[in-house]
């Protein structure tokens, strides 16, 4: 990267720093006082010497935020915190307020609330005294880059661009200075392509200048890849294969850049298989996505044949498309706004459906013709041997599959016969270089390795996971993937140990597998923002903040949320989860995601949600399968909904948790613990008589006399258990009995309510 370029970079990071500067001194906000301030502590940065790059920044500053103006912070909103994004979210305007606070690796989920906490000249100050303390270690070299953004993140991701500014509040001072770097840097190269630094003296010219790239990519097969594994051990490979794909997204994101002399600003969003970049619209950057992509895919098609495949797509755009206050009416804003995102996705599903040439198609097949075997593990043919692990049999593998089970034993935490106390790996490396060197493929002459952070080698793009805090330069990315034990496992620990009856266990033994993602993400991220204000909301900066928040849920909060819980998080994207335990603890997972998630969107977006229910010998791919269609009933059920065991228990989140979750199983609960071998035997009875009186479940099933007959059956039945409970046990159970007859009474909705309480607890309950 060329010098002019790293100053730059280092100086657009920098350009908002007065504002924390000035609040410290309890001033309105002043740009010049951060100059001030880093020139004393960073006297080789040259600020004010060059008008060309003031000038690159100012506009850079502009079209990140969407303003024309440099808006300064009157006295009395100096202490405002940080407004929450999802207040300008969906149609209901809210005023809820983020928790000011510095992120560590244990940071717990910040929900915001309606109370307006003060950020304190204190915190100002504080927040200053330890980025100079940073500043001393670090050096403003190309290498530093990462290090820089994450400490950017770190300190200002809950300080407010423009604290109590109606249109602006809500963004942070990081999100901001990283927007300002990824523009400055595109308008750069664009100039130099161009070489009209003419533009750079007439603001609104260069605002109609269609001088920038929205690029994205997909990655496709993803999901087939991670659960369409079917041989001896595959469970083991399953976390190693979700973090192989994760880390191969990365390397794209980071490839690429490298190639195109950017930095990771440039990157607006990655996870899930998907990234949005902002790039300078230059031929040059086009011929580097047009040949990376096709050099990447080469790669895939090798290692994976059709089973992963990478499209790229972009589109042009001036920044006056992203700046309300340039565009006239706010419905034609809107309207270009909307076109960018759709030209590109429209690229890349152009690219996805027409994948492969003829001559590639030959060789495809060709390649299928002769090869005799094919892998074990993920069914790829060409390069198959057999490879032998420990005791284990002989297995037929492709290179990948080979090296994979070498990762997967080197990234797992829990093995009891090897080192059960050893520490996760957060280190891990990717190194360029020769056709076949050592490590997992991921990418055209690159090769993954998983790194003890005691021996880092010298050469290679160095990434931390999960950590916000590191001595090392490294990059940081965050992946939902804690682990409690091992998968084979936890089907054993659904059984729980009867207090005072040691060595005693109740419990069904079967794996859970949860599928979950947010409803309808696509058409928020588009159209969230345009509901309020006429639409003025909807700017590039609230899509990359949002885009932000929702990947810091489901990629490191919610590693906190299986705290505690018997289960392993196989994959957490940008919106949708695989995870597989304990099937108690699961359950306990989703309700717990789903009510976190609730709360930190303000209501203003659901997530729906399959729970399988299996033997621990399933195969995974097959419960992957089950679970997804649990998963799509779910969604078809009005959304905001999970479907557990079978497609007939599907109920709204909100019904499951109110009326089944915390009311009728804990009423069951609470009369039937401690109950003999009868009670349990009553409990299958009164299941049989629910399922025999559901009118859709035995639609034009026996006469009406016989749901007659029911009824009376019914009766006897409780009547029965009654008489037979002790003196002290009528009372409690003629409260069990009124609850029951209202629940058998009432709709069909009540009745299924009641049905799956009976079930759960009788799963809890069952002799191991």
């Amino acid at each position: 990267m060329k010098k002019e370029k790293l100053d730059l970079i280092y100086q657009a990071l920098f350009h908002n720093l007065g504002r924390v500067v000035s609040r410290s001194h309890g001033q309105s906000d002043d740009i010049d006082l951060g100059k001030a301030w880093l020139k004393e502590q960073l006297p080789h940065l040259n600020f004010g010497g060059d008008s060309r790059t003031e000038k690159i920044i100012t506009l850079a500053s502009h079209i990140a935020s969407g303003s024309l103006d440099e808006n300064e912070v009157s006295k009395e909103k100096l202490s405002k915190p940080l407004a929450d994004i999802f207040n300008a979210f969906k149609k209901k305007e809210e005023s809820r307020y983020q928790k000011f606070e510095v992120l560590t690796d244990e940071i717990e989920l910040n929900i915001a609330g309606h109370e307006a906490v003060d950020i304190s000249q204190d915190c100002y100050e504080e927040l200053l005294n330890v980025l100079n303390e940073k500043l001393q270690q670090l050096s403003l070299e190309e290498e530093s880059l990462p290090s820089f953004f994450n400490l950017w993140r770190t300190l200002f991701s809950k300080v407010p661009l423009l604290p109590g500014d109606k249109e602006l509040g809500d963004l942070s001072l990081a999100e901001h200075s990283r927007l300002t770097v990824a523009f400055a840097t595109a308008i750069f190269d664009y100039l130099e392509n161009q070489g009209q630094d003419s533009l750079l003296d007439d603001e609104s010219k260069f605002y109609r200048e269609s001088a920038f790239l929205l690029a994205s990519f997909d990655l496709s097969g993803i999901q087939d890849f991670i659960y369409n594994i079917a041989s001896k051990g595959a469970a083991k490979q399953l976390k190693a294969r979700s973090l192989y794909l994760e880390f191969m997204s990365e390397n794209i994101v980071d490839s690429l850049l490298e190639k195109l002399a950017l930095s990771r600003a440039n990157a607006l969003y990655v996870g899930g298989g998907h990234a949005y970049f902002v790039l300078p619209n230059t031929e040059a950057t086009v011929a580097v996505l047009e040949q990376f992509e096709i050099e990447f895919n080469s790669f895939l098609l090798k290692h994976f044949q059709t089973g992963l495949y990478v499209a790229f797509g972009w589109a042009p755009f001036a920044a006056e498309q992203i700046m309300k206050y340039r565009y006239g009416s706010l419905a034609n804003y809107l309207q270009h706004y909307c076109e960018i995102y759709q030209e590109t996705s429209r690229m890349i599903s152009e690219k996805k459906i027409s994948r492969y040439d003829a001559t590639t198609m030959r060789e495809l097949n060709k390649g299928g013709k002769q090869s005799e075997r094919e892998c074990e593990i993920c069914h790829a043919v060409g390069d198959i041997k057999e490879l032998r692990i420990g005791g284990e049999d002989v297995q037929n593998l492709c290179p990948i599959c080979r090296e994979l089970r070498g990762f997967a034993a080197k990234i797992h935490t829990f093995n009891d016969t090897e080192n059960p106390e050893r520490e996760d790996y957060y280190y891990f490396q990717i190194v360029e270089g020769a056709e076949g060197a050592e490590g997992l493929p991921i990418g055209p002459v690159a090769v993954l390795l998983a790194v003890d952070e005691d021996d880092i080698p010298t050469s290679g793009r160095l990434y931390v996971k999960n950590k916000f805090s590191t001595n090392n330069a490294a990059i940081h990315v965050y992946i939902g993937d804690r682990q409690a034990a091992n998968i084979e496992d936890y089907a054993s620990l659904s059984q729980k140990e009867i207090e005072g009856s040691e060595g005693v266990t109740r419990g069904i033994k079967r794996l859970a597998v949860l599928r979950l993602d947010v409803d309808n993400l696509g058409a928020a991220f588009m159209a969230g923002f345009s509901e309020q204000a006429a639409g003025s909301y909807n700017t590039l900066a609230r899509s990359a903040v949002f885009s932000q928040q929702m990947s810091l849920f489901f990629k490191f909060h919610i590693n906190h949320f299986a705290e505690g819980k018997n289960l392993t998080i196989i994959y957490a994207g940008g919106d949708d989860v695989f995870a597989i335990g304990s099937w108690q603890d699961v359950i306990d997972f989703a309700v717990d995601i789903r009510q976190k998630f609730i709360a930190f969107t303000n209501g203003k977006l659901t997530l729906s949600a399959g729970v399988g229910l299996y033997p621990d010998k399933t195969p995974i791919h097959l419960m992957a399968l089950d679970a997804g269609q649990l998963e799509e009933a779910a969604k078809s059920n009005g959304k905001d909904s999970i479907s557990l065991f079978n497609e007939r228990y599907t109920f709204s989140f909100d019904d499951f948790i109110d009326e089944i979750y915390k009311g009728k199983l804990k009423d069951i609960r609470r009369y039937f613990s401690g109950q003999k071998e009868r009670g349990i035997n009553f409990l299958y009875r009164l299941v049989e008589l629910l399922q025999l009186n559901d009118k859709t479940m035995y639609k034009g099933y026996g006469p009406e006399d016989d749901r007659r007959m029911n009824v009376a059956r019914l009766a006897y039945l409780l009547a029965r258990m009654e008489d037979e409970a002790g003196k002290e046990g009528k009372e409690h159970f003629r409260e069990f009995k009124n609850a029951f007859w209202n629940w058998y009474k009432s709709s069909s909705k009540t009745q299924r309510e009641a049905e799956f309480a009976l079930i759960y607890y009788l799963y809890e309950i069952r002799k191991a």
